[in-house]
């Protein structure tokens, strides 16, 4: 049955069908014809792989990142990262980075943070002398750091699918989220060294920085209060997720006044949208690791893994590197929910630290995301700036390979990950 599995995966996948039918056609093909199964069986599977509390935060911190992104934040939050890192050589793409790593706290989603935030400011970059190449290469590396600081979209799928702590997952993505965008600003000065942007006027003022901090407070609270309450356990990160759709309403409709009912209109629309497509992809992908796991191939795959190694570090490389190949080729969300039943039990049986794997892996799937022939955020920046992704890759290959060294700097010191964790309570809800 797993030859019949994966073919017929790969085979509807490149012919252009959407992952979601890919997964779900090749799995209803194996229940029916190789496993004798039924319709009953097929909704059940499907129905078990979204029935998570966890998952619900998936909407929740959705519809909180639009109603924010459409509340009139956008402008407040860059003069107040322009305030801050605007007077560095590549000042502009310092901004372009540090507005990602704040709204990363806000949306949960990187994909959101390309179109959002980041997005709109790449027409200033290109009046001030920036290329589009460089522009659209931090823009949409940048907005990866939105699935590794808290909140994350990625983690809530990681939690709901390992029964792992989504709080603790939150605290150990601080760190390399951190870690990840100053190596991007790293890189950005040298590339604006590299294309002589010229240097932004002015330097450094604490009067700025308050200014801009007191214009844009209430957006730069939403991460304070998310990571807060559930690190003091007053609530899970699913009501957290509550907390934050009330929150982004007051700070747009009542502080901000810009959030329009047509801003929320939007916002549910897109809501719907966004989440209805991750629920029918973590069905389908629920079906179809079922089929797999049914025949065999959750073994097959632990005993070619641990036939190689079963040192830890290379049983978790080995894991980095097969998510990093597929997420070349798939939507992330599916990747999770298709290969984190089979490698998790893996990873841990070696001593893996859990949480460890996970943020590792949601830094990886970042990568994905810029990488074709599926990487989203590069589509996304590319065509707000129309320009090939093919011209962009050189000018990102720098971004990544800083990714890549992040990495392996929390590899080498996990303590990077789980020392966070350990502020949390033990036993919070996930």
């Amino acid at each position: 049955m797993i030859p019949w599995l994966l073919i017929s995966f790969f085979v509807l996948l490149f012919l252009g069908v959407p992952i979601a039918m890919s997964l779900g056609l090749a799995a209803i093909g194996g229940i029916l014809f190789l496993d004798g199964g039924n319709v009953v069986t097929i909704a059940q599977r499907m129905f078990e792989g979204m029935n998570s509390w966890a998952l619900l935060a998936i909407p929740l911190y959705t519809f909180a990142g639009f109603t924010m992104s459409k509340g009139g934040i956008s402008d407040r939050l860059m003069n107040f990262c322009y305030s801050i890192v605007g007077h560095i050589y590549g000042g502009l793409a310092h901004v372009n980075v540090l507005s990602s790593m704040i709204f990363a706290g806000i949306s949960g989603s990187a994909v959101a943070d390309t179109a959002g935030v980041s997005g709109m400011f790449m027409p200033t970059m290109i009046k001030q002398g920036y290329s589009k190449k460089f522009t659209v290469s931090v823009t949409a590396i940048s907005s990866t750091i939105g699935i590794i600081i808290p909140p994350s979209i990625p983690m809530v799928v990681i939690a709901g699918i390992c029964g792992l702590s989504t709080g603790k997952l939150f605290l150990g993505g601080i760190v390399p989220g951190i870690m990840c965008g100053v190596a991007q600003m790293i890189v950005s000065y040298f590339m604006a060294k590299k294309e002589h942007v010229a240097k932004e006027p002015g330097h450094f003022s604490i009067k700025p920085v308050l200014k801009g901090l007191w214009q844009s407070w209430p957006a730069l609270l939403m991460p304070i209060i998310i990571v807060g309450t559930i690190m003091s356990g007053i609530v899970s990160p699913t009501e957290a997720g509550v907390i934050a759709v009330v929150y982004g309403l007051f700070a747009g409709g009542v502080i901000y006044r810009e959030l329009k009912w047509e801003d929320i209109k939007f916002a549910f629309c897109e809501t719907v949208r966004v989440s209805g497509r991750i629920f029918i992809v973590i069905g389908a992908a629920k079906l179809y690791t079922v089929m797999l796991t049914t025949a065999g191939f959750d073994k097959w795959m632990a005993n070619t893994m641990l036939g190689f190694s079963t040192n830890p570090t290379v049983i978790l490389i080995m894991i980095l590197l097969l998510f990093f190949i597929v997420t070349m080729f798939m939507e992330s969300i599916a990747t999770l929910t298709l290969f984190m039943p089979i490698l998790y039990p893996i990873a841990t049986s070696v001593g893996v630290d859990p949480y460890v794997l996970s943020v590792l892996i949601t830094v990886v799937i970042g990568i994905g995301l810029v990488t074709p022939p599926v990487g989203m955020c590069i589509y996304v920046a590319c065509d707000l700036m129309d320009i090939k992704v093919g011209e962009v890759l050189p000018t990102l290959m720098p971004f990544i390979c800083a990714t890549l060294v992040c990495i392996v700097l929390m590899i080498a010191f996990p303590q990077l990950i789980t020392v966070p964790t350990l502020l949390m309570k033990t036993g919070v809800a996930g």
